[in-house]
């Protein structure tokens, strides 16, 4: 708008247009305009003109056009030495006896500026919350659904848990379960919990203790409802006898065959609660009150990191205890690993389609919300000891079982990465498909380095992610399609043209090169070719100009 007034009052001056910001045409406008000041009026994506518009405009006026970003340092050098050129080449027309201006070169062309790459999204693992595991425990711990032990402590105090959880946290526990109790079935308890707790006092009477020879001793009882006992006294001082019972579930009533364990008389509630504590939680509570006694009780029961943190905590150097739990934590994770692996205190059987997999009710519901839901709830499933998993295999069931028992995920060849997503989306774990996405994106790189076409793998796993809410993994697959776009089409045309409407949508805004780059390109290499054929035209006048004022002797040649 200014070159009219220009042309009035600078009628000789010479004049360049010059394309700023050449690096809106690819950056993210929402994150432009967020960093723009308040009051500024936004950049909207029909603001930012193409290089044709400003060649057109160029074209109109008869000079030569320049893009430029100071952003990226491109293009600021070429204004500077050309609009030099044009100077000079203004001058050369009022000037023509100085023979330094002939051998000024006029504007030259600029070529057009490739935009870099967009960096590979990262995939974001969420963090582990150091509460959520203990506080799962906790609360099965309180409400102890799916217990398969009962402790009876004082012949009156009746105190439920889970074997997998003490059996991997007390090595004197998991001895303890090992044992072999002959039980014959008893007639099924009822509902009313205080009614079935009444009738296995009736059975459970007191026996005196025999002398010790090291031995466990088997002593039946005869009546009505046959029972085998075993006698704890000569192995522990904390047991008194262990037998099975069908004891209904404090929380569904569902009668179930549990390991009922008496307790010595001398083993409290409370002191005896906050070591069931810290053997699902790793933690102790420094307010607790009965610390020699929690002691004593660890001791007998060989829980040696307890004994030692209820010492820092009366030596008053409780901020001790989170190393030990850090390291009971460790130890439990691989001991919960073994269980899985050699099926040790197993309740449940996943039915899948190669096979079947064990697993362990407690800890799949304080890991899962969804497992907690499908074995609390009225589902058919609460009450059975089998689950049926279609369109799903073992070694993806025994991936997810692993993260939900140590919250990692090991990998193995025979892994599909796309099935373990979607068994991630299904039990609504989030961190679980973040890590698979990890995995996915880890194992094409890898191939791409070995010099694999991975090309056709990403198609295939673009929009099987979408739909299993692998949104990470989707992002990657997008960004190396949009990357790779040229090499992508011309092997898979008809396998991008099958993709949904927003994903070609997208394909176009974000393909690498971009496609006003590729015009830019091609109109320059013409321009190029035309401006090469000039000089050759313009060299060959000027040899033959020279040629008609020189002239040598035939002596002299």
């Amino acid at each position: 708008m200014w070159y009219m007034e220009i042309k009035h009052f600078c009628p000789r001056t010479p004049v360049i247009l010059v394309g700023c910001q050449l690096d809106l045409r690819y950056a993210d406008l929402e994150a432009v305009n967020r960093a723009r000041r308040p009051l500024a009026r936004p950049i909207k994506p029909g603001d930012i003109l193409p290089p044709e518009s400003g060649r057109e405009v160029a074209k109109e006026l008869g000079i030569p056009y320049y893009e430029t970003s100071v952003f990226d340092q491109f293009g600021i050098k070429d204004i500077f030495d050309n609009a030099i050129r044009a100077a000079l080449i203004s001058r050369r027309h009022l000037q023509f006896w100085k023979s330094h201006l002939r051998k000024v070169q006029k504007p030259l062309l600029q070529a057009p500026f490739l935009p870099p790459k967009a960096p590979p999204p990262l995939i974001k693992i969420p963090e582990v919350i150091s509460g959520n595991r203990s506080r799962g425990a906790r609360l099965l711990l309180d409400s102890p659904l799916c217990a398969d032990v009962l402790f009876i402590l004082q012949d009156h105090t009746h105190v439920f848990a889970h074997k997998i959880y003490l059996s991997t946290s007390s090595s004197k526990f998991y001895d303890l379960f090992q044992v072999s109790v002959d039980s014959e079935e008893a007639k099924p308890a009822k509902p009313n919990l205080s009614l079935s707790l009444s009738f296995s006092f009736s059975l459970c009477v007191s026996l005196p203790l025999s002398q010790s020879d090291g031995t466990l001793r088997m002593m039946s009882f005869s009546g009505k409802h046959r029972r085998t006992k075993l006698s704890l006294a000569s192995w522990s001082k904390a047991f008194y006898s262990i037998h099975k019972e069908s004891v209904p579930n404090p929380v569904t009533g569902h009668p179930a065959p549990m390991t009922v364990v008496k307790m010595d008389y001398s083993i409290q509630l409370g002191p005896f609660s906050a070591v069931l504590r810290f053997l699902y939680t790793g933690e102790l509570d420094e307010r607790e009150k009965d610390l020699m006694k929690i002691a004593q009780i660890a001791e007998i029961l060989e829980v040696f990191d307890l004994r030692m943190m209820v010492e820092n905590i009366m030596n008053k150097e409780g901020f001790m205890n989170q190393e030990i739990t850090k390291a009971f934590h460790v130890r439990k994770a691989n001991r919960i690993k073994e269980c899985l692996s050699k099926n040790t205190f197993t309740d449940v059987t996943f039915r899948l389609d190669d096979g079947t997999i064990n697993a362990h009710k407690p800890l799949l519901i304080s890991s899962c919300d969804w497992m907690a839901a499908l074995f609390g709830g009225s589902f058919m499933e609460s009450a059975n000891n089998e689950v049926a998993f279609p369109n799903t295999s073992r070694v993806c069931m025994q991936a997810v079982l692993e993260y939900l028992y140590t919250n990692t995920l090991s990998p193995t060849a025979e892994l599909d990465p796309m099935e373990l997503a979607a068994l991630a989306n299904r039990l609504c774990l989030p961190r679980l498909t973040a890590l698979t996405e990890q995995y996915a994106v880890n194992e094409l790189i890898k191939a791409s380095k070995e010099g694999q076409d991975i090309d056709g793998e990403v198609l295939t796993y673009l929009e099987l992610a979408q739909f299993h809410n692998a949104n990470q993994l989707a992002a990657w697959c997008l960004h190396h399609i949009c990357t790779h776009y040229n090499s992508v089409c011309a092997n898979y045309r008809k396998e991008i043209k099958s993709k949904s409407p927003e994903n070609q949508e997208y394909f176009e805004k974000h393909r690498w090169p971009p496609v006003w780059y590729l015009k830019e390109e091609d109109h320059y290499q013409r321009a190029k070719k035309e401006r090469e054929k000039e000089d050759i035209i313009m060299n060959k006048h000027q040899s033959r100009r020279r040629w008609c004022f020189w002239s040598t002797s035939p002596a002299v040649a």
